[in-house]
């Protein structure tokens, strides 16, 4: 298999699973579902504006290709996924901890005495 041929299966697979259930999907199926007559204007219009944002992401990930090697590139992804992580876990914790409170606040309240 060539490494074109690998290169643009990978990439065809991986956006494939990344845009399952995606915001843009569920923003297409209401826009169909509110106007089914004109579905083809809308497959047309969101096919366009989807091409656009790849053009500019590609075009993105050229000129940083030609200013930061791979590897950092990597590496800067691998700790920006890792802090937003992080970030979400801290915010759950927190909303947990917050509607714990609140729950032994209304039941402390709610105690005759």
């Amino acid at each position: 298999m060539s490494i074109k041929l690998l290169t643009w299966l990978t990439t065809y697979i991986v956006i494939i699973l990344c845009e399952l259930g995606d915001k843009t999907q569920l923003a297409v199926l209401l826009f169909t579902s509110n106007k089914p007559g004109k579905r083809w204007t809308i497959f047309f219009a969101s096919a366009l504006a989807l091409t656009l944002c790849v053009l500019v992401e590609v075009t993105a990930g050229v000129a940083l290709a030609r200013q930061i090697t791979p590897s950092i590139i990597n590496r800067v992804a691998g700790f920006v996924f890792l802090a937003l992580g992080v970030s979400a876990l801290y915010q759950l914790l927190t909303e947990r901890e917050k509607s714990e409170a609140v729950i032994e606040a209304a039941d402390f309240a709610e105690q005759p005495g």
